[in-house]
């Protein structure tokens, strides 16, 4: 079923020629990304402005220090879930992240502008957002104050959609920032209430407009901009070494942790400064300009479920368009997770090409880019519909989704990532993960966070992630630690 006008497709399909991941997912956390041209007037490379009109000097490590490798906790920044009003003390709001104006270097602009946010929840409430007459986001009045969106997690990538070897042979490699927002509001007494939607934002840092694709319907091979990105594995990397010394109130590891809430948020010692570090890091480093990608992850107008995932990309220095999903058939854009007792659980019915070797062919182009007969994969779909499925087959499906070296935004659908650790601890009984702090596992079915606040729907809100989220973690950190150097 078409469901945008010709006109809305006729910018899509031409856009998904930029396209490039993440989010993971992705929305889900897996989000695709867009050419690192930043316009007529925004950078071309983190090298010109990374600095400029910083609100704070970066943290800088001493000259010569020896530098010990980097964990998940410095590269995957998820904050504490605000119970309490004075929590709110130690979150970000997306409003007061701002850079430097590049007409007028005295004055600052939102990293998220009131175009693009307005975009955003157009594009959420339009034709994209749309997956059958019944079902279909519906953004409530009150998030719609941009002043109600905080950050729950920061994600640093060295390259989507994925670091392996024949991933940015078929892709080229975008190193990204990745924003997790969730809306919060406040109750009579003050209180916060996290509400169950998300948006991904997705900074880039690549340089020029990518090589030639490898086959027809393919995208350009993006090509990264690793001085920009260098700069900022040297600030994450300071910012590790000074919270072990004790800079920020007192001594706080990363060091051997599992991914969960950042060490120093989670210490009262500590939080308020390292939170004040991190905006910095933020406003060094990211603008309106190279915001390249949004996600939403949305429900229809006053229900809790299904949960509803669009990606949506920069096609011009201040237009987004949605994208056609690339596990769908070239012409859905949404899909969704309907409530326990649904038949299907997963609509449109994904049909993922995750079991065959690494293409960069993918349904964003359009019916004709990829049929779905051409396609040779898994979801979580197939686990939803077999409710008796023994548990290798379980883990098989589970372990092939969470392996971001063979799973990626263009071959493997978001509801995917974002159900299968909770699978995995229902039908198998995967509740010890090595990779994930215990404290942050999926707290029920209706907790589809790869990595933010899951609301009071299961009990108290809760900071999570899952497992593909730390694999993915675990990629970045790996290739800083062993290849960066090499790039």
């Amino acid at each position: 079923m078409k469901i945008v006008p010709d006109t809305v497709c006729k910018m899509a399909r031409p856009a998904c020629a930029l396209l490039a991941v993440l989010l993971v997912a992705s929305q889900c956390e897996h989000l695709p990304n867009a050419s690192g041209d930043q316009g007529k007037n925004g950078p071309q490379s983190g090298s010109q402005t990374s600095n400029a009109g910083a609100a704070t000097p970066p943290v800088v490590p001493p000259p010569h220090a020896p530098s010990p490798p980097l964990a998940a906790d410095d590269v995957s920044w998820l904050f504490p879930a605000p119970v309490a009003a004075a929590d709110m003390d130690n979150v970000i709001a997306i409003k007061d992240v701002t850079s430097p104006d590049t007409q007028d270097p005295t004055k600052r602009d939102p990293v998220w502008s009131d175009s693009a946010f307005g975009q955003f929840l157009s594009l959420a409430d339009g034709p994209a957002g749309v997956v059958d007459p019944s079902n279909r986001i519906g953004l409530p009045a009150e998030v719609r104050d941009i002043s109600v969106w905080q950050i729950a997690g920061i994600r640093i990538d060295a390259g989507a959609p994925g670091l392996a070897d024949d991933i940015r042979a078929q892709f080229g490699q975008s190193p990204q920032i990745r924003l997790i927002l969730h809306p919060v509001l406040r109750n009579a007494n003050g209180d916060p209430e996290v509400q169950d939607i998300a948006a991904h934002l997705i900074f880039n840092f690549t340089v020029g407009s990518g090589d030639p694709p490898l086959a027809p319907g393919c995208l350009p091979r993006q090509k990264p901009d690793l001085v920009a990105f260098r700069q900022i594995v040297d600030e994450i990397a300071a910012l590790r070494t000074s919270l072990a010394n004790g800079d920020f109130g007192a001594p706080v590891s990363t060091a051997g942790a599992r991914l969960g809430v950042h060490p120093g948020l989670a210490n009262a010692a500590t939080a308020a400064r390292v939170k004040q570090e991190m905006k910095a890091f933020l406003e060094r480093h990211i603008s309106a300009a190279r915001l390249s990608a949004m996600a939403v992850m949305g429900l229809p107008q006053g229900q809790a479920a299904p949960w509803i995932f669009v990606s949506m990309l920069r096609v011009s220095p201040t237009a987004y368009v949605a994208v056609p999903s690339p596990t769908l058939d070239g012409t859905q854009f949404a899909e969704m997770l309907t409530p326990i007792g649904s038949v299907p659980r997963v609509q449109p019915t994904p049909h993922t090409n995750n079991m065959a070797p690494i293409t960069c062919r993918s349904a964003t182009g359009g019916p004709a880019s990829f049929p779905l007969a051409g396609r040779q994969g898994v979801a979580t779909a197939d686990i939803f519909a077999a409710q008796h499925m023994k548990a290798g087959p379980v883990q098989s499906i589970i372990a092939r989704i969470d392996n971001p070296s063979v799973s990626h935004f263009f071959n493997t659908d978001c509801v995917s990532c974002h159900t299968a650790t909770r699978l995995g601890m229902e039908r198998v009984g995967a509740t010890n993960i090595a990779l994930v702090d215990p404290g942050v596992m999926p707290n029920g079915p209706y907790n589809v966070r790869n990595f933010g606040w899951s609301p009071p729907i299961e009990g108290p809100v809760h900071a999570s992630t899952t497992n593909r989220t730390a694999e993915e973690t675990q990629a970045v950190v790996d290739f800083i630690n062993t290849k960066l150097a090499a790039e």
